[in-house]
């Protein structure tokens, strides 16, 4: 090992921190600028904090033996957030219409106190009642309605996924991956949220451009056909404690359109986005991906050729990841 090769091995772990320590601040910064308590009056941080506390009503009406006397503070807090934004331009949003909703079915169930608040909530319930929408609130289910989804043979689905890096030139309608995102829509999101957005590129230019930053598509990048940029929206989450929600909301949505995108019959791989700064902002210029959309991942998309070869990923025994601790 020469002097230069020492020199370098000792200094790549400061250099590493240094890095680290630029990323945590670009993390903070987008977090301090683009979460949910900033902008409150936009429509999308508004449709979050709404879902957020009505939220809170669905899963009391859906527990069983539950306190009919409970439940007034977050209808009160509800109704203090409709009643800001009744008169906006435009309306209500999309789930502040669902709120309405699931107010009127906490207000059939409730035990109604004669206090100033839950006369208070009533009135506004019965002046805005004809704009509430159809959806929300609880629904009942039993053991086979819920089992509807099992599967005879699990491993023919989990096992005959893998990643593929040799796809067919053919593009992938768009009506297939808004199918699948609306299936991957069903992942559970905290407060039922649903941050996750998706960017679709199906052009060469857009697609090379998006992936000259990623280090993980030589050899078959040039080839794929469709590739999706996932994304979680930072203004859904507002406390210091939900800073890294993003990450897993936006994991789990994505695990499901990688599941959606199999049981379609499309094959996919991962790209990583664990980059730095830098090449976040770089990308950001390349391709318009909106301010308070932190990017997860890529994901490249397609049909598989015939007679293709995949890596073996072998996997570590169960044992090896599970512990049982009663």
């Amino acid at each position: 090992m020469t002097f230069k090769d020492v020199i370098k091995n000792m200094l790549r772990p400061i250099r590493d921190i240094v890095y680290t320590f630029i990323g945590y601040m670009y993390d903070f910064v987008r977090y301090f600028k683009y979460a949910g308590w900033k902008s409150k009056n936009r429509y999308l941080v508004r449709d979050y904090k709404a879902v957020k506390i009505y939220h809170r009503i669905e899963k009391s009406l859906s527990f069983r033996g539950r306190d009919y006397t409970s439940g007034w503070g977050a209808a009160w807090e509800l109704v203090k957030h409709l009643n800001k934004y009744k008169k906006s331009r435009g309306g209500f949003t999309y789930h502040e219409k669902i709120a309405l909703k699931v107010l009127g079915d906490f207000i059939k169930v409730a035990d109604f106190k004669t206090d100033k608040p839950s006369i208070e909530i009533l009135e506004f319930w019965n002046q805005h009642k004809d704009l509430s929408s159809s959806q929300g609130g609880v629904l009942e289910k039993n053991p086979a309605s819920l089992k509807m989804g099992k599967l005879s043979n699990p491993e023919d689905f989990f096992m005959s996924r893998f990643s593929v890096r040799d796809f067919d030139p053919r593009c992938i309608d768009s009506e297939d991956i808004k199918k699948a995102i609306s299936l991957a829509l069903n992942t559970p999101s905290v407060c039922n949220r649903q941050s996750s957005f998706v960017y679709c590129l199906n052009t060469r230019i857009e697609i090379d451009k998006a992936l000259s930053l990623q280090n993980g598509n030589r050899g078959f990048g040039h080839e794929i056909p469709c590739l999706l940029i996932l994304c979680a929206d930072i203004s859904a989450f507002d406390t210091a404690g939900e800073r890294n929600q993003q990450w897993i909301d936006g994991g789990m949505f994505s695990m499901s359109i990688i599941w959606a995108l199999h049981s379609l019959g499309f094959a996919s791989c991962c790209l990583n986005w664990s980059k730095g700064a830098l090449d976040d902002m770089r990308l950001r210029r390349l391709i318009k991906v909106k301010d308070e959309h932190t990017i997860l991942m890529m994901l490249a998309v397609g049909s598989p050729r015939k007679n293709i070869k995949v890596c073996y990923s072998a996997r570590r025994p169960v044992n090896d990841v599970y512990k049982k601790l009663d």
